[in-house]
């Protein structure tokens, strides 16, 4: 059960970063995505989008696998902004989990709020599901979000996903707005 939609951010090379400051849960580390670890969070945005296109059988959703070094060139220019953040859940030296965040512009212009975050994707290999690794990422993105003085954070979720929908909404999230479509003859 991914529990959002794809988003990628732009191209850059990869910078080098300190180690970031790590969290522990059982046997899990929480952290900062680092640059070792990129190529791994690539791949598992790639499950992400694979799962998106099986679970809804929608041609909108039908497209060609994006090659994992373009997910990475994304992920990687992340790393060199202040705005956005990935957070992973590590295993045995293995990420098993991850979360981005960035901040962005809220859509509705005329709103007081100016900037809100946004959750760009999350996902959790099935193996490591309800264990509470997305709650625990959910809460380290919150947190990153509050530091920059921001009141919410948003997400998109597939209306069909309803597992996701469920892991959301126990988190506190709910819907806001809703988008809908028309296929056009």
């Amino acid at each position: 059960m991914p529990y959002g939609c794809l988003r990628i951010w732009g191209e850059v090379g990869l910078p080098l970063q300190p180690e970031p400051e790590t969290e522990r849960k059982e046997n899990l580390i929480f952290k900062e995505m680092s640059v070792d670890e990129v190529s791994r969070v690539a791949e598992l945005y790639q499950d992400l989008a694979n799962y998106i296109r099986e679970e809804t059988g929608d041609e909108y959703f039908d497209f060609d696998a994006v090659p994992v070094e373009e997910i990475e060139k994304g992920l990687a220019s992340g790393l060199e902004e202040d705005a956005k953040k990935v957070f992973v859940a590590v295993d045995e030296g293995k990420v098993v989990g991850f979360i981005a965040g960035e901040v962005i512009d809220c859509f509705l212009p005329i709103s007081r709020v100016d900037k809100t975050g946004y959750i760009a994707g999350a996902y959790v290999m099935p193996s490591y599901r309800r264990k509470g690794i997305l709650r625990h990422l959910e809460k380290m993105i919150q947190d990153f979000f509050k530091e920059l003085g921001l009141k919410y954070a948003e997400l998109h979720v597939l209306s069909l996903n309803n597992a996701g929908k469920t892991s959301w909404e126990s988190m506190g999230y709910a819907t806001f707005r809703e988008q809908m479509r028309k296929r056009l003859q």
